[in-house]
C-alpha cells in the first residue's frame, strides 16, 4: 500500500481539489532539474544573463532544455534553449544567474 513518502504520481481529483499528483510531478521534476544543474553545473530553470560565443549581446530569461537528457551524464550532450534559441553548453561563453 503506497504512503505519503511514495514517489507515485497520484491521481488529479478535480472535484476536491486534491493536488498531490501535481504536487509529487512538481517535486519530481524539480529534483531531476537539480540531478542536471549538479551534473552539467548549468543553471537549468532559472532566470539567467548568458553570452552566447557567436552573439554580440546578452542574453536575459529563464534557460531551458531544450530537449530532456536520457540519462543524467556528463559525458553526454546537454541540448538547451533560451528564448527558443537552441544551444549547447560549449555555446555558453559566460553566465549569470540572475534570481
Amino acid at each position: 500500500m503506497p504512503t505519503d513518502d511514495d514517489d507515485a504520481q497520484g491521481l488529479f481529483d478535480f472535484d476536491t481539489g486534491n493536488t498531490n499528483g501535481f504536487d509529487n510531478w512538481r517535486r519530481q521534476r524539480e529534483a531531476r532539474l537539480q540531478s542536471i544543474r549538479r551534473e552539467w553545473a548549468v543553471p537549468v530553470g532559472k532566470r539567467v544573463c548568458l553570452k552566447l560565443r557567436e552573439f554580440d549581446h546578452e542574453f536575459v530569461g529563464i534557460l531551458m532544455l531544450a530537449e530532456e537528457p536520457q540519462k543524467i551524464d556528463r559525458r553526454l550532450p546537454l541540448l538547451l534553449k533560451i528564448h527558443n534559441l537552441p544551444l549547447g553548453l560549449a555555446d555558453i561563453e559566460h553566465c549569470t544567474v540572475l534570481d
